[in-house]
This record gives structure tokens, C-alpha cells and sequence, in this order.
């Protein structure tokens, strides 16, 4: 890659990631100008997937030193899940059609703007009590999110945040905090399946990685000391993604 090219890339990958660690989809920014850049779409995931595992563990480690609860009851049980779940998503990196789950993933974000604004005090604050069938539920649907989450990534953490919300209980900004550390996992263990098959190009992922540390720490920084904004930058990035992906499914 050319030395401008990998800075234009460098300056995309930080703002993608200034706004991705709270409203997720960043890869559907990325992967996209890494394509149009030349690069081969498989390595173009697998390097980019490297990149996000520091997005995630930066985000991580800023939510951590806020005042912001940490919920291990979810960050466990889904963690230890969504290993499996990821690396097998990488493992399908080259069989699943692109098109059909974008598609799927921009359904479903459509779906979670309708929810939001029919439920608009959700995600307030987190619920006094969830059923132990919620729970799980919400559990199990974030592991299976795993597999896109290993596949991909484009949209994953706004998928597992919706889900956090919805079915388990916790509030946007918890959700959005734990989802880091989730998404580090996920993105940890892809990672080294792609590096495994030879598909991580290492001279473009280390500068983008150190692009997307620094965006991720200034936007979880922001995240936590303004909460306000978490939930309209949240519904503004999901309605966003909703729609690029939309308009990549009708175009292929």
C-alpha cells in the first residue's frame, strides 16, 4: 500500500473508531476503504479485525477507570461463549455469502430504531430485576451474535449492545462498556484464527491499530464524562449503519 494511501486509512481508522466504541459498526467504514484502497476483501477483514482487538481493549480499559458499573455477571458467561462463537465465525470467513448477512444485520438494526422509539426510557437505567429465561436468553442470542462478530465485526457491537439492553437487564452505558470487553475477545480470537491463515497484513494493521487505540480511548473519555450523548449518538450511528447496509444488500 501506498504511504498515502495507509495515511488516508490511518485517519479513517481513528475516526472510525472516536465513534464506533460507543455507537459499534466501525468495520462498515473501514473494511470498505480498504477495499477501494486495492486491498484482497479477505485480508481486508482479517487485518481490519486485528485493528478492532485494540479498539476494543482501549474502549475496555477507559470504561473500566469510570465510574461506570462493571457487569461481569454478563461479561463472563458471555465471554466465555462468544471464544467459541467468534472463532468459529472466522473459521467461516470464506464461506458465507457477504451479501445475505448484511442484509440480516441491517434488518435487524431497523428493527432496534422502532424498539428504541417505542420503548424511549429503555436503556435508561438498568433493571431492578430480569427472569433467569431473559437472562439466559439474552445470553445465548449474544453468543450467537459471536460468529458475525468473528465473521466480520460490521455492526456486532451494536447487535450485542441491543441485546444487553434488552433482554439483559443492563443500561445503555453499561452495555456499551461491557460490549468492549466482549468485542476484545471476540476480535482476540478471530484474530489469531486469520493470523493462523496467513491473512493479517501486519505493515497496514499495527499503524491502524494505534489509530484506533487513540479514537476509541478520546470517545470512551467522552462517552463516560458527557453521558448524555451516549443514546442519541447511539440512535443516530444505528440508524446509519441501518441504512448503508440496507443500500449495500440492494446493490451487492
Amino acid at each position: 500500500m501506498e504511504p498515502w494511501a495507509l495515511a488516508v486509512l490511518v485517519g479513517v481508522a481513528f475516526v472510525a473508531a472516536l465513534i464506533g466504541v460507543v455507537t459499534g459498526g466501525n468495520s462498515l467504514l473501514v473494511v470498505p476503504v480498504m477495499l477501494s484502497l486495492g486491498m484482497e476483501p479477505r485480508r481486508a477483514v482479517a487485518t481490519n479485525m486485528f485493528a478492532v482487538t485494540f479498539l476494543a481493549l482501549s474502549g475496555g480499559v477507559r470504561f473500566a477507570r469510570s465510574p461506570v458499573r462493571a457487569r461481569w455477571d454478563v461479561i463472563v458467561p458471555l465471554g466465555v461463549l462468544t471464544l467459541a462463537t467468534s472463532w468459529w465465525g472466522a473459521h467461516l470467513v470464506s464461506s458465507l455469502p457477504e451479501r445475505s448477512v448484511r442484509g440480516v444485520v441491517a434488518g435487524s438494526m431497523a428493527a432496534m430504531i422502532v424498539f428504541f422509539v417505542a420503548h424511549p426510557r429503555l436503556g435508561e437505567a438498568a433493571a431492578r430485576t430480569v427472569s433467569r429465561a431473559r437472562f439466559v436468553v439474552g445470553i445465548a442470542l449474544g453468543a450467537v451474535l459471536g460468529v458475525y462478530g468473528g465473521l466480520f465485526s460490521g455492526g456486532y457491537t451494536t447487535l450485542l449492545t441491543f441485546t444487553c439492553v434488552a433482554l439483559c437487564g443492563v443500561s445503555l452505558l453499561e452495555a456499551v462498556g461491557l460490549t468492549k470487553t466482549v468485542n476484545f475477545l471476540s476480535s482476540a480470537i478471530a484474530s489469531v484464527e486469520f493470523a493462523r491463515l496467513g491473512l493479517i497484513e501486519y505493515r497496514v494493521a499495527l499503524p491502524m491499530a494505534a489509530a484506533m487505540t487513540a479514537g476509541a480511548w478520546l470517545g470512551a473519555a467522552a462517552a463516560t464524562r458527557w453521558q448524555r450523548i451516549v443514546r442519541p449518538v447511539f440512535l443516530a450511528g444505528v440508524a446509519l449503519l441501518a441504512l448503508k447496509l440496507l443500500v449495500d444488500a440492494v446493490r451487492g
